[in-house]
């Protein structure tokens, strides 16, 4: 399945964007917004914790994955990933496959359709744990400088980060240098792969459909639909 991915620093606006493109009509297919960190907030909130279709209040596609289908070890890593900002790693590739395809197979994706991948790719490790599922054909990175991303996370523009318990500043501060650590390697060598790459600067009052927008207007943006 052909696959978008969407990076930047948090506070970009990654899960805004991938909202706001899963909602644009497209001539005989559509995106699919694949929101990593959405999905593993919902398999932990004890409300939704054993039941079939939990976080129902998102998109049916959005819906995250029955805690009764991990084991109770594989919820405890969720659970410390989110604690602790940290990023899944090599031991951790079973687990994230799990979640994914269980995401795949509630899609109900066409051939011709678009996977917005945002939250996973994190690192570049992670890029040979989904290259049997996704293809990835574009990358959108979301240029946000760190004092602009924090401006931007604690006044909650797109009102979408209610209740995080990881919109402290110190947590933001140490999310965004993780992400200059791994994240910006990754998008590196995805470039150097050959993989495109289009740069979006964010700014304060950015907001997704101006960055919708732009991206329409981008030649190789427009190709690879």
């Amino acid at each position: 399945m052909k696959a978008f991915l969407i990076t930047g620093p948090p506070g970009s606006g990654k899960s805004p964007l991938g909202d706001c493109l899963e909602k644009q009509p497209l001539p005989g297919k559509r995106f699919w917004h694949f929101d990593f960190g959405r999905l593993l907030r919902e398999m932990i909130r004890p409300e939704n914790a054993g039941k079939p279709g939990a976080g129902a209040e998102t998109a049916p596609e959005a819906t995250a994955p029955p805690a009764e289908a991990f084991s109770p070890a594989e919820l405890a890593r969720v659970r410390q990933s989110l604690q602790t900002s940290s990023l899944f790693e090599e031991g951790d590739q079973e687990l994230v496959r799990k979640i994914f395809r269980y995401y795949l197979s509630r899609t109900g994706a066409g051939p011709d359709d678009i996977l917005l991948l945002n939250g996973l790719l994190r690192h570049r490790a992670q890029v040979a744990w989904l290259e049997d599922l996704v293809h990835i054909a574009l990358v959108i990175n979301l240029d946000c400088p760190e004092e602009v991303a924090v401006r931007r996370i604690l006044a909650n523009l797109d009102g979408e980060r209610r209740g995080r318990e990881d919109d402290r500043l110190e947590v933001i501060v140490h999310r965004y240098r993780l992400y200059l650590e791994r994240t910006g390697p990754l998008v590196d060598f995805l470039r150097q792969s050959g993989v495109p790459v289009i740069e979006l600067l964010v700014e304060r009052d950015t907001r997704p459909e101006t960055l919708w927008l732009k991206l329409q207007a981008d030649r190789k943006f427009q190709e690879l639909l």
